[in-house]
């Protein structure tokens, strides 16, 4: 998920780093699209959705379960990313995933190249948390949402793995190594954990009846999957904290150091806390 070369991309580049990742946003990604009324309202009109800032495409693929759940007809889905490798994996999993009417593009969130009103959902499942410029985004998919269109935007209330995991381990096994910053100085954006400033940003760009709700679980997603996943983010962090010759020189270790504190410190070796996820919902 990412929106231009300034931004913090947290794309990781390996199909089963991929998926490790969508094990922690594929839950609250999926119960955002519940919580939106998909096929739960009595208009007879086919929809048309954008999954902006898709990253590998997981939204778009619980879009197309729920949908055939509910007996929902879909006219297009429209995934975009603006990272080209996000876009290629997403393409592959349509066509062995047989989607129908989903469209691939490489679209930045800050600049959508489409008309007003293309899409009857905009949906951003923690695009936006990275994004550097969330205004931009924000007056985007206003623009580009249908009149009494529905956005939603998931974003991270609190990155419990960080200080549970995280920096205990580095401590712990890379004693040498700087430590980690707390998880509030990690994203570019600010606001995006705290539902009274996600209110304000929406309802800023233009969103009524805005609604902010949490959603709590825990990643079910085994040690050796999670510290892969894990440690990609928290090189992006370290590449900007840490000095050029303190990452060579401890980069390689942060993935092990993440596997072992899980495997010594959690029952069945996996991390047994919560995530704590935001869903924002407004209308056009």
């Amino acid at each position: 998920m990412t929106s231009s070369k300034t931004g913090l991309n947290t794309n990781p580049g390996s199909q089963r780093v991929i998926a490790a990742n969508e094990q922690v946003t594929g839950p609250p990604g999926a119960e955002m699209l519940r919580r939106s009324g998909i096929g739960q309202t009595s208009s007879s009109d086919s929809l048309e959705v954008m999954d902006n800032a898709c990253g590998g495409g997981i939204l778009t693929s619980e879009f197309v379960k729920l949908a055939a759940e509910r007996g929902v007809a879909v006219k297009r889905i429209l995934a975009s990313d603006h990272d080209e490798n996000m876009v290629s994996y997403t393409t592959r999993r349509k066509e062995e995933s047989a989607w129908e009417n989903v469209e691939v593009k490489q679209i930045d969130q800050q600049f959508v190249p489409l008309p007003d009103g293309s899409f009857s959902h905009v949906f951003n499942n923690f695009g936006v948390f990275f994004c550097p410029n969330d205004e931009a985004a924000l007056s985007e998919t206003h623009r580009v949402l249908r009149p009494n269109g529905t956005a939603g935007f998931t974003s991270w209330k609190t990155i419990a793995w960080w200080p549970a995991v995280a920096m205990p381990a580095i401590d712990a096994f890379i004693p040498e190594a700087p430590k980690l910053p707390p998880p509030g100085t990690v994203f570019p954006v600010q606001g995006w954990s705290d539902p009274a400033a996600i209110s304000g940003k929406l309802e800023k760009a233009g969103f009524t009846g805005v609604q902010v709700s949490e959603y709590a679980f825990t990643p079910d997603a085994v040690a050796e999957d999670f510290a892969e996943a894990t440690a990609v983010l928290v090189k992006v962090v370290t590449k900007r904290f840490w000095s050029e010759k303190e990452n060579q020189k401890y980069g390689d270790q942060i993935e092990p150091a993440l596997l072992r504190y899980l495997q010594e410190n959690f029952p069945n070796r996996k991390w047994n806390g919560q995530m704590v996820a935001l869903i924002a919902l407004g209308k056009k």
